[in-house]
């Protein structure tokens, strides 16, 4: 039955329904200004340096699609379309690269010591205990120690004398190798490889 009392509940309910809902649209707005606000402003006190150009990617996987198998080749012509410094999306790394000599020696011999790290590899990881050693190991007090003891101890004139033998040996056997092979294609990638194998 039909009754105005409930009709006026009902209308009441939904304005209050209804201020209720714009109030808090309101403090949601404000509130969403005020961070884009405050992010803008922390963002223009301290500006990010803008990356070099480069080649956009496909997401997820960058430029990897685009990349041929010779990889020198693939560079040049890119360092030929972006500069001596351009940036290329691999996967989700975000790399560099630098293809003047000049840019090449600030990074490798002026700022070595800021582009002395490199990204942790999990294989890398597991071999050498976590990073501990000197091939995989982090700059730093404990990598410095580790190479004094490894240029004083094992790349010794001594003991790089008492090695000779051994070295010259390998080198024979290599050459030897590559000559019995002569007429047909070797692939040197795979013998210096095999010999490194033998080696270590």
């Amino acid at each position: 039955m039909w009754s105005p009392w409930w009709d006026a509940s009902n209308i009441e309910k939904d304005g209050h329904l209804m201020m209720t809902r714009a109030i808090f649209l309101t403090i949601s707005a404000m509130a969403v200004a005020m961070f884009w606000f405050m992010w803008n402003w922390k963002s223009s006190k301290n500006p990010t340096p803008p990356l070099p150009p480069g080649p956009r990617g496909l997401p997820f996987v960058g430029s990897l699609p685009f990349l041929g198998p010779n990889l020198h080749h693939e560079f040049t012509n890119l360092a030929s379309v972006y500069g001596p410094i351009y940036k290329l999306q691999l996967g989700s790394k975000l790399c560099f690269v630098l293809s003047s000599p000049s840019l090449v020696k600030q990074v490798v011999r002026d700022q070595d010591t800021l582009f002395a790290n490199r990204d942790p590899i999990i294989a890398a990881q597991i071999i050498s205990y976590g990073g501990t050693d000197i091939a995989f190991g982090s700059y730093g007090p404990g990598w410095r120690r580790l190479r004094k003891v490894f240029v004083s101890h094992v790349m010794s004139k001594g003991n790089l004398d008492a090695c000779y033998a051994l070295r010259k040996e390998e080198v024979l056997k290599s050459i030897d190798h590559i000559y019995g092979k002569s007429g047909s294609p070797i692939d040197f990638g795979q013998v210096a490889f095999l010999q490194q194998s033998k080696q270590s």
